[in-house]
């Protein structure tokens, strides 16, 4: 029965097939749960052109999959700015061919960005049959804000851990950053409090940092500060190399100023690493200050010293943190999220 339901579901979103990006790892999941895997990617990297190509083609791609197979149902996985613009495109004409249409928002500045566009937005997101939404702070905004009407909470799904501790040290406190090196992820502020506190570090902690983005910047730092014996920038990283960090780290940290519900986070809790990120988007409802890790204001960095400060002192605090965040991440794991899925699929054929 679940064969013949997936084949009437439709997927489109970023390319997914070497995933960059907590949007791609979301899908690059989806494709080993779900036989068969309909699915057309939006947008791949590279420049503008290749980006306009990439959509002219997946337009193309979406007509023939509406008017050939049997597709009843468009499942959308879509952000702000651009990523909203592409969307509306296929959510239109998605309703021109009475499809139902899912919209799985993941965008951590999509308050930022609807503020902007306060007509359109929640006309398109108003022709959507369902809106999924990351966390409950998010369902209110699109229920009580955007004037949704069917929105739900559908957790961000997550591989199941291939955890190995045998190669996570003793000796040392590795920390773990995975994201965009960018002001908003906050890693130019744990840069800074790493700079200011060189010496209490050294020899007590590693950072290892993985991501693209403003990568020169945060080299320069690191060179000009000579933090290249705490901080180790080791490129963008996915697959084999991702868990490899995964497990030989102790403790991951993601001070951001915006987020929807961080990929990154969930899957850190999955190899029993205790968190040190922010209050903010929907990481409060995941990440409890003292349960399964701690909490800072974005941009405080005393508070972001004082939390490594805590965490690095207590190997038994750090246990007990990622135990608590194990549990938590459970409920994202692939069975888990395929049943909530299932149960929307089956409402709306």
């Amino acid at each position: 029965m679940n064969k013949i339901k997936y084949k009437r579901v439709l997927f489109i979103g970023p390319d997914c097939k070497q995933p960059k990006g907590g949007i791609a790892s979301v899908l690059h999941t989806y494709s080993m749960i779900f036989c068969p895997f309909n699915f057309i990617a939006s947008t791949k990297g590279g420049g503008m052109i290749r980006l306009f190509g990439c959509f002219i083609l997946a337009f193309f791609k979406f007509i023939y999959y509406i008017l050939n197979l049997r597709i009843k149902i468009i499942h959308i996985h879509g952000a702000s700015y651009g990523s909203f613009w592409r969307k509306a495109v296929f959510i239109l004409t998605a309703k021109l061919f009475r499809k139902k249409v899912i919209y799985h928002m993941h965008g951590g500045a999509f308050r930022v960005f609807a503020a902007k566009h306060t007509k359109i937005v929640p006309f398109i997101l108003k022709k959507c049959d369902i809106i999924i939404a990351l966390s409950e702070y998010w369902r209110s905004y699109f229920k009580d804000e955007m004037k949704c009407k069917n929105v739900v909470v559908v957790p961000n799904i997550i591989e199941t851990p291939n955890e190995d501790h045998s190669i996570r040290p003793t000796d040392i406190c590795n920390f773990l950053f995975l994201g965009k090196i960018c002001d908003n992820k906050g890693i130019f502020d744990l840069v800074d409090v790493i700079s200011k506190n060189k010496k209490k570090y050294e020899q007590r902690m590693n950072l290892y940092i993985g991501g693209n983005g403003e990568v020169d910047r945060l080299k320069k730092i690191i060179s000009e500060y000579k933090l290249d014996d705490i901080i180790k920038y080791v490129g963008f990283v996915s697959g084999e190399r991702k868990v490899e960090l995964l497990n030989k780290s102790h403790v991951y940290i993601l001070p951001s100023y915006i987020e929807g519900l961080p990929i990154s986070i969930l899957e850190a809790m999955s190899y029993h690493l205790p968190v040190i990120s922010t209050n903010v988007g929907g990481i409060p409802e995941i990440l409890h200050d003292g349960v399964e890790g701690l909490v800072v204001e974005p941009g405080n960095r005393r508070e972001i010293a004082d939390a490594i400060d805590n965490i690095i002192s207590s190997e038994e605090i750090r246990n007990e943190m990622g135990c608590n965040g194990f549990k938590e991440s459970i409920n994202h794991f692939p069975s888990e999220v395929e049943k909530e899925l299932n149960k929307l699929y089956s409402s709306l054929l």
